[in-house]
């Protein structure tokens, strides 16, 4: 039976949530500071962007870099798997195995 017949026709209660372990949620101490000071200080923030804009405007492929990320977002890396011999790979099968070690 697949997973997605299993989960359908199972009369457990579907996990829900981040996996045991997850971190994604940890607190950034840098960004949070950030955060905090430019909350209080949004003139200086005014001054920041207004110097990205200013290299940008002088030619800098960096500050352009960082304006065009913010504003359409970083650009989706396509990334081949190739086999040894370098053809790619197109199928990877999967196994997801519960945190007691039993295969689901």
């Amino acid at each position: 039976m697949d997973m997605e017949q299993e989960s359908i026709n199972s009369d457990e209660p579907k996990k829900v949530g981040a996996p045991i372990g997850n971190q994604n949620a940890k607190k950034k101490p840098f960004t949070e500071q950030m955060k905090r000071f430019i909350l209080a200080n949004p003139e200086k923030m005014e001054k920041i962007i207004e110097g990205i804009f200013k290299e940008a405007e002088d030619g800098s492929l960096a500050a352009l870099s960082i304006i065009m990320d913010r504003v359409e977002g970083k650009p989706i890396q396509a990334t081949d798997i190739t086999s040894s011999d370098g053809t790619v790979i197109s199928a990877i099968a999967m196994s997801f195995v519960e945190p007691d070690g039993n295969k689901d």
